[in-house]
């Protein structure tokens, strides 16, 4: 589940001349920005999460290295076969014959 958004403030694009201003006037009030150009929305501004502030504080300390290598399964091959094991399509093909018998 997404972390819950703060109040959305509009900001046209116009007004990003001037970013350090805008980004800290959202970020003092917790808000989000919705980038508006001509009336037309064109990006968000989001702050960062308490999570997120947190693992960058912890870092900085050194308490935390960031991933080697892109996170979840990414960049991992296959797992090698165990030979002492039959492979799983003959083990579940014995355990519907023991179903039907």
């Amino acid at each position: 589940m997404p972390a819950q958004r703060g109040a959305e403030h509009e900001v046209a694009i116009r007004e990003l001349r001037n970013a350090g201003k805008v980004i800290a006037e959202l970020a003092a009030a917790g808000a989000v920005g919705k980038v508006t150009s001509g009336g037309r929305l064109v990006g968000w501004l989001v702050p960062a999460t308490p999570a997120e502030q947190r693992i960058e504080e912890l870092t900085a300390q050194g308490l935390v290295h960031p991933a080697e290598r892109p996170g979840g399964l990414a960049g991992r091959g296959p797992r090698p076969r165990r030979a002492h094991l039959p492979p799983l399509s003959e083990t579940l093909e014995q355990m519907r014959n023991d179903e039907r018998a």
